[in-house]
Parts: structure tokens; sequence; C-alpha cells
């Protein structure tokens, strides 16, 4: 759910200032209340940060959290003066007053920042950090007590100020061009955009027209225009509310008043996950895997490393027994002809013991670190193909929208132990694949691996197969009711793998094609592993449909 900059400017006008902060609570694990006025205003960070007036009860006399406890003890009595969005981004400054113990006024700031998916609220006076919901230090900035509160960078240009110019010697793909130049813009905004401008979001800037161009640009200043008025629009899936916009959207939508109302409806509705919610999280859990992961890795990889030494003392078992005849009984240290090198070699023994035990000594060490390499290299791959699978799944997650593809994907998660199963929730329909028509050809695109399976179990052994090669991607399938297909549908089917893959940016991509019969599925593997002969590779450009 978008909840993007043009939105914060609409938040921002619903409170009133100056007014009376009558009292501060906890209101959830994630989420904190400030009432004003009778009003109580929630400030939330969690998985979809946000701020709004809210009519839902919150318990006020249970114990106050840290953070809360430290706010009531500067905030008391205060009054909010001003509150205004900084820089046209997604952070919220509230500007407080208080008196002091002697009747001076002290002037308290606090910060509620959304950036990416991650919320934090933050107290400061005097340009320094008071205390925060959540304490950060990270290289790119640092918000702990005591340290300058410093605002994060931005160099994108203001929405008011975009003109045609800026699209004219611009490059890249539209969605991601508005995002990363133009100020307040979110991704789910950027794609809105694209679909009301009649667009593609993934059309390159560089191909697009004259008039293109200024349908995009109209948008934006209508939108820039909209913020004079507080209405936002809410899309529905059904009954269930999906997204909530400062604009406008695509296609059919309720319109609200008050941001709040609004943003209460959209979160009051969602009885169940909503699909933006449920990718949100799933995306968040995927990618926790995959950075635990990684990390189990760097450290595996370094004790292979250290394994590595292990011929080192073979090297020193058979030097000792080579050079037997030659040295004392026992000794605190020998040196010996390395006859590969020339070099003489110098091993410190045990002076216990025969030269012919230390001998077998350093043999039994070899062999000790030797099985553990082994074990440790096996151990490395099997952690690098989980990583590969997530990755896998992290594609699948960032490219499907639908509730019950969501749904299959937690359910092979499940399957396979990265997560723990749910409690049984309503039983979602099955979802289904994207199907396209072509000269009395069927091309069937599976998007997720759960479909991926189906689709190849259920071709018949004469359709035709195709796999982006070595990446990520989409199970293709060609129906050719035993017919030749002409080279045009084969290389559409190869386009439409390449698209749907982690290909899908480039210019151009391999993919794999071969008949099902010559698609096999190992016994025990994973959803959407298969292994495949007698295949031919084309070199196409990415597609979608």
């Amino acid at each position: 759910m978008p909840y993007d900059s043009f939105l914060v400017a609409k938040i921002v006008k619903e409170i009133e200032t100056p007014v009376y902060l009558t009292g501060i609570y906890d209101a959830t694990r994630h989420s904190i209340v400030l009432s004003l006025n009778k009003r109580d205003l929630m400030i939330d960070v969690s998985g979809w940060p946000n701020l709004r007036f809210t009519k839902i009860f919150v318990e006020k006399d249970v114990n106050p959290s840290s953070f809360v406890s430290l706010m009531r003890a500067k905030l008391k009595g205060s009054i909010l003066l001003k509150v205004s969005q900084v820089d046209f981004d997604r952070i919220i400054k509230f500007e407080f007053e208080v008196k002091n113990l002697i009747g001076e006024k002290e002037i308290f700031e606090l910060y509620h920042e959304v950036m990416g998916s991650f919320g934090n609220i933050v107290l400061v006076k005097d340009g320094k950090v008071i205390s925060s919901f959540k304490n950060v230090s990270s290289v790119k900035r640092t918000i702990l007590p005591g340290v300058d509160y410093i605002l994060p960078d931005e160099d994108r240009i203001e929405p008011w100020k975009v003109d045609e110019n800026l699209f004219l010697k611009a490059s890249g793909r539209l969605d991601q061009f508005l995002v990363s130049k133009i100020r307040g813009f979110s991704k789910k905004t950027a794609i809105e955009v694209a679909k009301i401008a009649n667009l593609s979001f993934d059309t390159e800037i560089a191909s697009l027209k004259i008039d293109e161009i200024d349908r995009v640009v109209e948008l934006i200043r209508k939108m820039v225009k909209n913020l004079d008025n507080a209405q936002v629009y809410l899309s529905f899936d059904g009954e269930i509310p999906k997204d909530i916009y400062a604009f406008e959207p695509y296609g059919e939508f309720k319109t609200f008043e008050s941001v709040s109302e609004a943003i209460e409806k959209l979160l009051s509705g969602m009885k169940e996950e909503s699909p933006i919610l449920k990718k949100e999280r799933l995306s968040k859990i995927v990618k926790n895997l995959i950075d635990k992961n990684a990390e189990i890795l760097r450290k595996v990889k370094q004790e292979l490393k250290e394994s590595d030494n292990a011929e080192e003392f073979r090297k020193y078992g058979e030097l000792l027994m080579s050079h037997l005849h030659e040295l004392p009984k026992k000794s605190q240290r020998v040196e010996v002809l390395d006859w590969e090198t020339n070099k003489i070699v110098i091993v410190n023994l045990d002076p216990k013991i025969d030269v012919s035990k230390n001998a077998q000594h350093f043999f039994s060490i070899y062999t000790r670190l030797k099985n553990k390499h082994d074990g440790i290299v096996k151990r490395a791959e099997t952690i690098q193909k989980r990583i590969s699978y997530l990755q896998e799944i992290e594609y699948e997650i960032e490219n499907i929208s639908e509730s019950a593809e969501l749904d299959e994907i937690e359910k092979e998660l499940s399957i396979f132990k990265y997560i723990p199963v749910r409690k049984k929730q309503k039983t979602q329909k099955e979802s289904k694949p994207i199907e396209y028509d072509i000269k009395d050809f069927k091309i069937i695109i599976g998007k997720n691996n759960i479909q991926n399976d189906r689709i190849t179990r259920l071709a018949s052994p004469d359709d035709l197969w195709f796999h982006s090669r070595e990446v990520p991607g989409s199970h293709v399938i060609l129906v050719t009711g035993k017919r030749e297909p002409p080279d045009e549908v084969i290389e559409l089917a190869a386009s439409f793998a390449a698209g749907y893959s982690k290909y899908r940016n480039d210019l151009w991509a391999s993919v794999d094609y071969t008949y099902v019969k010559y698609v096999s599925k190992p016994k025990g593997a994973k959803p959407g592993f298969v292994t495949y002969k007698n295949f031919k590779t084309l070199r196409v450009k990415p597609r979608s449909v």
C-alpha cells in the first residue's frame, strides 16, 4: 500500500494546531498514541508505518514502555505548536513547547520517519537525539541518544518542478525513473501513474513519445494540484479495501474526505490479511532468511579456509618418514629437505615421543582435518543451494500480487520448514498461471514454483517446455497439440520465459527449451526444480504479456 509523500502531505493538514498534549500512551508493540484535545493520534512504525487519528480504544492504564515514559517526562503539559512535512518526504515533524521547572519555555521536536518499510519515532532537543522508538546504528545513519539528529539526504526534484525536459535526456524504466528522480514517489505510486497514463510501468523512457511524456507530466501536475483538497481514495478488491491514494487511482475507487478515516477503513476492513501486507510480510521473511544463510555461508567458508591447512600436516608426516633413517630417535625440532621445493623445512616435534610417532600424529591430524574439510565443502554447497532457492522465491514474491499465489508460496516455505505453519485460514482458490493465445497455440506461464510444477506435470509429452538458462524464472509451456509450432511462436514463448525470469531487465537472454517428455523431477526435489535434456537454446529479447 502506497504510504507516499502525497498522502503524508494530506495527513499533516488534518492536524490542527496549536493544541494541548493531554496524554501519551502505548497502543501496540509498534505504535504509540498522542492524545490531542480528546482526539487520539496514532503513530505507527509497524510493517506499514503510518500516522492517523484513530477511534480504536487504547488501554491507558497499562505499564508504559521506557520510550513512552521518557516522552511523558519531557512533554508533560506541553502544547503542540506546529506539525509539518519535512522536504516533501515521508517525515513528519512535531514541535512541542513545554515549560521547565523554573518556568522557561523549551522546544522539543518529535519526528515520525518512514524509509522504505522501516518506521521510527525520534524525540529531539537542540538538534540532539534524546530517545527513539528504535535505535539505529548503521553505515548510512545513526539514531542513538546524544548524537546529532541528521535528516536523510534528498536530492530528488520536487513534483511541482517537474516538466517535459526532465524526461527528454533520461534513460531507464519509467517506474524506476519516477521513483529515483521525483520526490515523493513510491514504487506503487509510479506504477499507478503509468496505468493512468495508459503506459506499461516498465516502458523505457527513451522510447516515450512526446504526447506520452506530456500525459505523465500533466498527471503529476494534477497530483500536485490535488494536494489542495483533503480527499483521498481507496481501491477495492471486491469488498476488501486494497490500496489508498492521495490522487484518483486507475479503475474503481471510493472517495473519503479524511485521510485518517480512509486508513482506518483500510486497516479495519482487512479481517483477512491483504495481498499487499501478505506480500510485504513474505518478502521480509525471505530476505531475512537469505541474509541469515549468507552470514552462515561466510562463516563456513572461513572454516573451510582454516581446514585447508590439512595438506601441511600430511607433508610434515611424509617428510619425517622419508628422512627417518637420518633423524635422531627423539627431538624437539628437526630440519629436513623438501624434495618438491628443494628447500629446508623446519618441523617442530613432541620430544617425548619418537620421530616416527610424531609422523603418525601428523597423519592423524591430516585425516581429521581432511574429513572435516570434506564435510564443510558439502555444508557450503547445501547452504549455497538453499540461498539460490530462497532467491528464486524472493523473485517470485516480487513479481506476483494475487492472494492465492502468495498463499502457495507460503505453503511451500512451510512444507520445507523455512517458516512455521500458520493457523488454519480460509481456504483460497487455486491460483491460475498466465495464458496467452497466438495462431491457435496456447502459451502457459507459471508464476510461482507450485504453478511451475503443476503446468509441467499436466503438460503433454509433445508440448514444449521453456526456462531461462541458469537463473530463477517461470516454467513456460507451449501447448503444441502434436503440431509443429512456427518459429515465431517458439521465439515468443522463449521471450516470455526470459521476461518472467531474472533476465527480465536485460536486453537479451538465453532460454533453453525441449519437449516435456525430456523434463523430469528428481524424487524429493523442491517445487519448481527439474532436470532436462535434449534441449536447444535461443537468444531472445525478454518480454511480458
